[in-house]
C-alpha cells in the first residue's frame, strides 16, 4: 500500500503559483494547489515506501525553484 502525505510548503515572496506549477510536473505529486494562510501551497505527494516519500521530498520537492520551507504530514488512514 502506498504511502501518501501532505506537503506543507512557504514559497519565496511572489513565487507560489510558480511552486505548484513545478510541482504538478513531478510524477508522485497528485496534486498542488495555491492555498491561503500560514502556507501558500499544499501538495498531495505518494510514494511506495517512506524512504522513497523522504527522497521525494529532500530530492525533487524541495529543489522546485522558489520553495523556501516545507513541512510533511503522512496520511495515518
Amino acid at each position: 500500500m502506498p504511502v501518501r502525505a501532505y506537503v506543507f510548503i512557504r514559497a519565496l515572496k511572489g513565487n507560489a503559483a510558480a511552486v505548484a506549477k513545478g510541482l504538478s510536473r513531478i510524477k508522485n505529486v497528485k496534486s498542488a494547489k495555491v492555498v491561503s494562510g500560514r502556507y501558500d501551497v499544499v501538495a498531495l505527494v505518494e510514494a511506495e515506501t517512506i524512504e522513497e516519500l523522504g527522497n521525494l521530498v529532500l530530492k525533487r520537492v524541495q529543489r522546485v525553484r522558489g520553495v523556501q520551507s516545507t513541512e510533511t504530514a503522512i496520511i495515518a488512514e
